[in-house]
């Protein structure tokens, strides 16, 4: 979410008041919900198994890391799961910043609901359990295809990675901004690409199969990265040689 979605206009109206209690509740209730087997896991194996002496000390503690462990498993995927079947995401378009606008209000509930979730699952330093979050909220990636660990995905629902393609860490893919209204794009990036470490990918984008963007480059809304190229810069531009080329230098 960019900075400039907190002016939103001003103006009430039951719908947008129906609206606030609902990025009020649905969040907190999946939150919640998320925390109701920890705890009453932890509170069983209290009731029943008597804790006194150094080891037993040892095994509570040992218990404690285990139910952290299970937080942030179950406040991940329980609102991703939310997100999911209740179908929670942004269509392409322009959106006003208002709660009366059903996509902008749409764009808000799922910010409540995959922004902290992302954030606990990056704790755990798992990939898979990360692509797999992501895959519940929507992203579209193919085989063989990786993220680090450390990325960040705007809005995965509008994003299509394909085949054996890395995301390099600190990437950023955005899927919208905001100025006076909120625009929404998917970007799309093709097979046997590469994102170099904290790039910066802007909504509308298009990378073709084959293509190296160099770390530190930003690939500017709409932009159109051609087949085999490699790019670098701000904004990235096209430079000598193509990603069979470089990988061949590096290879000889």
């Amino acid at each position: 979410m960019n900075n400039e979605e907190f002016s939103v206009q001003p103006g009430f109206s039951i719908r947008s008041i129906r609206r606030g209690a609902v990025l009020f509740l649905l969040p907190v209730s999946a939150y919640v919900l998320g925390l109701l087997p920890v705890i009453f896991s932890y509170v069983f194996i209290i009731r029943h198994i008597p804790f006194s002496g150094v080891v037993h000390y040892v095994l509570h503690a040992v218990l404690l890391v285990f139910c952290f462990f299970f937080f942030i498993i179950f406040e991940t995927f329980v609102p991703g799961l939310f997100i999911k079947l209740f179908r929670i995401r942004v269509k392409e378009g322009e959106y006003d910043l208002s709660l009366k606008d059903g996509g902008f209000f749409r764009h808000l509930l799922f910010f409540t609901l995959y922004r902290p979730s992302l954030s606990l699952v990056g704790i755990i330093p798992l990939v898979p359990l990360r692509l797999l979050f992501l895959k519940l909220v929507g992203l579209q990636i193919g085989k063989g295809s990786m993220v680090a660990g450390t990325e960040l995905i705007d809005e995965p629902f509008a994003v299509t990675i394909g085949d054996h393609t890395l995301i390099g860490g600190y990437a950023m893919i955005y899927t919208h901004l905001s100025f006076k209204k909120m625009i929404n794009k998917k970007v799309r990036i093709g097979n046997n690409c590469f994102i170099g470490n904290r790039s910066v990918i802007l909504p509308g984008v298009t990378i073709e199969d084959d293509v190296i963007v160099q770390p530190g480059s930003v690939v500017q809304s709409d932009q159109v990265l051609e087949k085999g190229g490699v790019y670098q810069g701000n904004p990235a531009i096209k430079y000598g040689g193509c990603m069979k080329t470089l990988l061949n230098k590096h290879l000889s």
